[in-house]
């Protein structure tokens, strides 16, 4: 992809980013426009469960957030074991045995990423259709950006795509802008809600 694409592709995300603490900023003025001390305000959670199944919906929470590192951590090491390989002058011999590892890892290991990417998806809408917040649009923004992220992926994974965009899709799904812009907005979204 040309270097023009990603300063656009980084521009949008910069411009979503903004408009996500808009949204958050905006949630936390009171009546009066005048700022609140606390960023959880009465009456800006809805549910559409019982108010006593918060419990149930923060374990949700940690469930999909514990079993997306886990599901991402094979997709990590490769990152960091290339970029160990890449750029730090390590030796042949240490690099020769974090390649060996790396192909090993992949190979038994990435069915997670495949598999229980999707699966996450599906604890991460019970999520947030049992408890999302009025205050903020953060968290929603961030599920957008993973529904995005995953769908591109299960597009790449099954082949759904006809073969001359599959290289373009790959490139936007691999692109580490994307998935720290994700992982920042999720964050700072659940920080604002909390």
């Amino acid at each position: 992809m040309k270097t023009k694409n990603w300063g656009l592709i980084a521009f949008l995300l910069a411009c979503l980013i903004s408009a996500g603490v808009l949204f958050a900023a905006s949630g936390l003025a009171d009546d009066h426009g005048k700022g609140k001390r606390h960023f959880q305000q009465e009456g800006h959670h809805r549910s559409a469960l019982p108010e006593k199944d918060n419990e149930g919906n923060e374990t949700a929470g940690q469930l999909a957030a514990w079993l997306f590192v886990g599901a991402n951590l094979t997709i990590a090491l490769s990152t960091l074991i290339k970029w160990t390989n890449g750029y730090l002058s390590v030796g042949p011999r240490l690099e020769k045995s974090l390649g060996s590892f790396n192909r090993f890892q992949k190979q038994h290991l990435r069915f997670l990423h495949y598999y229980l990417n999707p699966a996450i998806l599906g604890i991460v809408l019970w999520h947030w259709l049992s408890s999302h917040c009025k205050s903020s649009a953060l968290p929603e923004i961030g599920l957008v950006m993973m529904v995005i992220l995953m769908g591109l992926g299960i597009s790449l994974k099954f082949k759904l795509l006809p073969p001359g965009l599959r290289k373009r899709v790959y490139q936007m799904h691999t692109h580490p802008v994307f998935f720290l812009t994700m992982i920042a907005v999720l964050l700072v979204g659940h920080t604002i809600v909390d």
